[in-house]
């Protein structure tokens, strides 16, 4: 349940992060010429845009596939942190 809350706060800003990357990847076509800015330039603005112009559920489009993917992960990394910590009879902190 952990991992499927830090994955939900923490998708939208993924959301801009690619859009920017993808933006600023694509900035000179093939033919050297450069193509327009995107309509926004850093994450607060990304946010802003998007939630006005597209609508607040497009910050969370994907989000189902992320947390099938997030919350086995998290529950694995629990689970060897725990197994170690018996292995090297460490205390907890």
């Amino acid at each position: 349940v952990g991992g499927a809350c830090a994955q939900a706060s923490a998708h939208p800003l993924d959301v801009i992060r690619r859009r920017l990357q993808l933006g600023n990847m694509a900035r000179v076509s093939a033919d050297g010429t450069q193509k327009p800015k995107p309509p926004y330039s850093n994450m607060v603005s990304g946010l802003y845009t998007v939630g006005k112009t597209e609508g607040l559920h497009v910050l969370f489009r994907g989000l189902g596939p992320a947390c099938f993917e997030k919350v086995p992960s998290t529950a694995i990394g629990y689970y060897i942190y725990e197994l170690m910590k018996r292995l090297l009879r460490v205390a907890s902190v």
